[in-house]
C-alpha cells in the first residue's frame, strides 16, 4: 500500500506564492504618504538652509559707491566709498506686522554714526527713526545721480522717509556744518556755509526748504515731494549764487519722479 504524506499547514503557507489581495488594506497608500512627507521635509529643510545662508551680494549689486559686501541678507554689511560701513540685522516681528522685509541698520565711519529702521517692499524703501551724524559720502551713495559731491558733515533727524516709484514722503530736518562741494567729476571745490534743511509733510506732499543757519529766511532751495513719488526742486537766485555746483538754473523748477 502506498503511503500518502499530507503537508502541514505551515509548509503549505511557505510554499504558496504571496497573494497580493491578502495585503492589509491601505498599506501601499500609507507607504506612499510617508514617502511624500519625508520628501517634502527634505525639500523644505534644503530651502530653509539656502535662505539662511543666502549672501547679501545677491540683493546688493555692484555699484560705483560700493566698496565691498559681506554677510547674509539677514545680517550683513556693505562698504560705502568714503570709508563708511552700513550694517543691518533682520527684524522678523516688524516684518510680519509691516508686510515687508524689515531691518535695523546703522552706518558708521569717519564723521558718521547714523542709524534707524528700514522696511523694503517691491518698488520702494521706507526709513523710520533715522537719527545721528553722517558725512557727504552717504549722500552720494543714496543719490548717485546727484551731479555733485560734498565734503561736509550733517546731523540728521528724520522720523519718516519714503522713497520709491509711486511713493514719496519726507519729514524731519538736518543741520549741515560748513564744508565744500564740487561738481562731479572734476569741478573745483566751492565753500558752503552752515545750513539747515527742514522737511514737513502737509496734506499730500512734503515741503522741503534749505537755508543758511545764520539767515533762515533766505531760501536757497525750495522743493516738494508728492505721495505719488513725483517731486519738484527749485534753486532760488540766492541758491544759484551760493551753490553753483548744483547745476540747476536759478528760479526754474525741475520736475521728475522717483
Amino acid at each position: 500500500m502506498q503511503t500518502l504524506l499530507r503537508r502541514g499547514t505551515i509548509a503549505e503557507t511557505i510554499a504558496r506564492p504571496a497573494d497580493p489581495a491578502a495585503r492589509l488594506p491601505g498599506a501601499d497608500g500609507a507607504a506612499r504618504r510617508r514617502l511624500i512627507l519625508f520628501g517634502s521635509i527634505g525639500i523644505a529643510a534644503y530651502a530653509i538652509a539656502m535662505l539662511a545662508t543666502m549672501p547679501a551680494s545677491v540683493f546688493i549689486k555692484n555699484r560705483p559707491w560700493r566698496t565691498g559686501v559681506a554677510g547674509t541678507i539677514w545680517s550683513g554689511e556693505v562698504g560705502v566709498a568714503g570709508g563708511s560701513i552700513v550694517r543691518w540685522t533682520f527684524a522678523p516681528l516688524r516684518s510680519l506686522t509691516s508686510l515687508g522685509f524689515a531691518v535695523d541698520w546703522r552706518a558708521s565711519g569717519e564723521d558718521t554714526d547714523l542709524g534707524g529702521q528700514a522696511i523694503l517692499r517691491p518698488g520702494g524703501v521706507r526709513l523710520d527713526a533715522v537719527s545721528g551724524s553722517a558725512n557727504g559720502s552717504l549722500l552720494s551713495a543714496l543719490l548717485p545721480n546727484l551731479g555733485f559731491a560734498c565734503d561736509l558733515t550733517m546731523q540728521a533727524e528724520f522720523p519718516r522717509l519714503t522713497i520709491g516709484p509711486g511713493r514719496g514722503l519726507v519729514e524731519g530736518q538736518a543741520t549741515i556744518d560748513p564744508g565744500a562741494c564740487r561738481r562731479t567729476p572734476d569741478g573745483a571745490p566751492v565753500p558752503t556755509p552752515a545750513m539747515i534743511l527742514v522737511a514737513e509733510h502737509v496734506g499730500s506732499e512734503s515741503r522741503i526748504r534749505l537755508a543758511p543757519i545764520a539767515q533762515r529766511r533766505r531760501t536757497l532751495i525750495d522743493a516738494s515731494v508728492s505721495e505719488d513719488g513725483s517731486y519738484r526742486v527749485t534753486l532760488t537766485p540766492d541758491g544759484a549764487s551760493m551753490l553753483p555746483f548744483t547745476g540747476l538754473p536759478a528760479g526754474v523748477g525741475v520736475e521728475s519722479s522717483f
